[in-house]
């Protein structure tokens, strides 16, 4: 591929042209400029590679992308990404279409085969191939029309590269015996399922056990309250600072409630008034029956301490053994639900932590790590 070369598409006969171009095209290798600091973000320029030709789509110019759109649905076709999470919705929302099921990351590709993770596109293309590249039009205007010469060569040259990247990710990942494992990986990274946490309960709120009976009643209700809100509103809701801090006082009015600080205007104005409501009869309707008293957490204890430096050392180890990247591989979140595992039931237990490609990348190996330095005693 000429590394100069690329086609411009911003008329209608030219959307059509490159569709048929792209219609037996297995894979694509895909960037994205957008502006996203003026309001909503919008799509302005597509980058597509088919492996030896280079489409620029000016995405503002041309309006609908029926013909491109087509093309991107087929569910055969894979896309390849540097650093996606960003370009794969843009995608979705502009062409009206689903990601398919084969998703490539280079950058998530690297990080299942060397230490390294997060890495930039020009870094990798340094790594493997022995290029240098700048980023001159990193910050550009790309709403502005016409596109510089200059600005359409540094967006052809962001998929130039990425099929030569790929090829040589994909056989590092095959010598490895985990080449299905990197699309999986690239998958979870592009099109995250967001998995709902867990409700809330009283061991939630550290300071919980400072709450008198009645306190701990508006607690109470407050959990039933954020636990039942959807998706969308639990994300603006008050943290669990500030609903303790609601316990706490027992606002008996909206106006009340709403100086506290970390009550927002719109949550006031929502629920302000079934929450003081709440609040006040739960604690009238308290009970010493219902008191529960809470045994205040420690802060630190030198089992825990232990424990942490145990899976600090897991996280390491297993990760240099298999030649992954631990930030990406293990992150702090992933090593969070070990612990809870771990405090649960034993090493026995931390499978359970492990979803996706990360059961079949980790598990042999943490199970190993096991068995040669068991964990330490759940007391100090």
């Amino acid at each position: 591929m000429n590394t100069s070369s690329y086609v411009l598409v911003d008329t209608p006969p030219q959307l059509e042209q490159t569709a048929s171009a792209l219609a037996s095209c297995g894979r694509f290798y895909l960037d994205t400029e957008f502006e996203s600091g003026r309001g909503p973000t919008r799509l302005c320029l597509l980058q597509v590679s088919s492996g030896s030709e280079i489409f620029l789509v000016d995405t503002l110019k041309l309006g609908k992308l029926d013909a491109l759109s087509e093309v991107f649905a087929r569910p055969e076709v894979e896309w390849v990404f540097h650093a996606g999470l960003q370009d794969v919705p843009l995608i979705e929302q502009r062409l009206h279409v689903r990601a398919p099921q084969r998703l490539f990351d280079t950058q998530v590709a690297y990080a299942l085969v060397s230490a390294e993770s997060n890495v930039s596109l020009a870094y990798l293309r340094y790594q493997l191939l022995g290029a240098r590249s700048g980023k001159a039009h990193q910050a550009d205007d790309w709403l502005a029309r016409p596109l510089s010469e200059s600005q359409l060569l540094y967006a052809a040259s962001d998929v130039r590269d990425l099929p030569a990247l790929t090829e040589l990710l994909l056989q590092r990942a095959q010598d490895k015996g985990r080449r299905e494992l990197v699309f999986e990986a690239s998958r979870e990274a592009l099109d995250p399922s967001r998995e709902p946490p867990p409700p809330l309960t009283l061991d939630h709120f550290r300071n919980a056990w400072q709450l008198g009976p009645e306190n701990q009643a508006g607690l109470r209700f407050l959990i039933d309250w954020h636990n039942a809100l959807s998706s969308e509103e639990k994300a603006n809701a008050p943290d669990l600072k500030t609903l303790q801090a609601l316990a706490a006082r027992l606002p008996e009015t909206v106006v009340a409630l709403a100086r506290i600080k970390g009550v927002s205007p719109s949550v006031a104005q929502r629920h302000g008034a079934h929450l003081a409501r709440g609040l006040n009869q739960a604690a009238r309707q308290a009970t010493g029956t219902d008191f529960v008293p809470i045994e205040p957490l420690p802060y630190a204890t030198f089992a825990d301490i232990r424990r942490d430096a145990w899976l600090g050392l897991l996280r390491a180890e297993v990760c240099a053994k298999l030649q992954v990247s631990p930030e990406h591989v293990l992150p702090q979140r992933v090593v969070r639900e070990l612990k809870a595992k771990l405090q649960e039931g034993g090493p026995a237990r931390l499978s359970e932590a492990l979803r996706g490609y990360r059961r079949s990348l980790l598990g042999e190996a943490i199970e190993r790590f096991c068995q040669d330095q068991p964990p330490p005693p759940a007391t100090a």
